[in-house]
């Protein structure tokens, strides 16, 4: 495993470098989870269009879904959530995977106001409700829900699902910083969780930490050095790359026309001139005509 001191700064964006650290601090009674997602929040903005607001409160979500991809246990797991209610930024879902592939979307992707708490507020609304759905590759998903409090933002919205719905103690902190025209300038996460045997005063430990500070280390200094906050147990420790990146593509969804068949598929072409799919997850638009659904069922027959 390669050591701490070879992890990415901050300043250096998406360049391959790994950019989530887990290990276990606090005598291995506490999960620490340290992430810079600044390129998934600049490529989830380039990718939908969005607004200083929706970047802010979609980025935060973004960050939060990093952490939780990585708490995956499967090669095979994925997690999804799932944000509905009044708020202005109307639906917004998140999903990843085990190989830390992050995607998702946000209705309104032009709100109003500068990226800040206020503006988080206005995207969430007063009667929302916050469920995940994970896959761990087992028999059946789990899935959990809360409502999300009518004060605060994403961050305790987390931080009541987890309490709620996995009766996990847990803090939770995310950044997002964005520049006048939009650009993500800095986007990170930081995550405690105590174990079930933690005792109290770690427990204390974890409610006084100061996660801003240490999000101002991860900012200012990079990963290895917000990191060195803790002594982390060496044998615990993860180091992993995660980045903006949707599962769909144009040979995936010919599979899907596939098992639509040819019949059904000459049906919508006649109708609407193609078969056109969007995928909400990376804005993309797919085509697919008469000479497509030739080539397609030839190579079925």
């Amino acid at each position: 495993m390669p050591q701490i001191g070879s992890l990415s700064s901050a300043k250096e964006k998406d360049n391959g470098m790994k950019n989530l650290f887990r290990t276990l601090i606090f005598n291995g009674q506490v999960s620490l989870t340290i992430a810079d997602t600044t390129a998934i929040v600049q490529e989830g903005i380039s990718r939908h269009g969005l607004s200083p607001a929706s970047a802010f409160t979609f980025g935060k979500a973004l960050s939060a879904m990093t952490f939780m991809s990585a708490c995956l246990k499967m090669e095979t797991g994925e997690i999804s959530l799932a944000i509905k209610g009044n708020g202005e930024g109307g639906d917004i879902a998140v999903s990843g995977n085990r190989q830390l592939r992050i995607r998702g979307y946000i209705d309104n992707v032009n709100l109003s106001g500068a990226p800040n708490a206020e503006s988080e507020r206005r995207a969430l609304g007063n009667q929302t409700v916050l469920t995940i759905i994970r896959d761990d590759g087992y028999n059946r998903p789990f899935v959990g829900s809360c409502a999300i409090p009518n004060e605060g933002g994403m961050d305790e919205a987390f931080e009541e699902y987890y309490r709620i719905s996995e009766q996990l103690p847990t803090r939770m902190k995310t950044l997002a910083e964005l520049s006048k025209e939009g650009e993500c300038l800095f986007a990170g996460v930081i995550v405690l969780q105590p174990l079930p045997f933690a005792d109290k005063a770690t427990l204390k430990k974890v409610e006084t930490a100061d996660l801003d500070n240490l999000l101002s280390v991860l900012k200012r200094d990079g990963l290895a050095a917000c990191a060195d906050c803790f002594e982390g147990e060496k044998e615990a420790s993860e180091e992993r790359k995660a980045a903006y990146k949707c599962n769909c593509s144009r040979r995936y969804l010919t599979r899907v026309l596939v098992s639509l068949g040819e019949e059904q598929m000459r049906a919508i072409i006649k109708e609407d001139g193609a078969v056109r799919v969007h995928c909400h997850y990376c804005n993309t638009d797919y085509e697919f005509t008469d000479e497509d659904a030739d080539v397609l069922f030839r190579e079925e027959k």
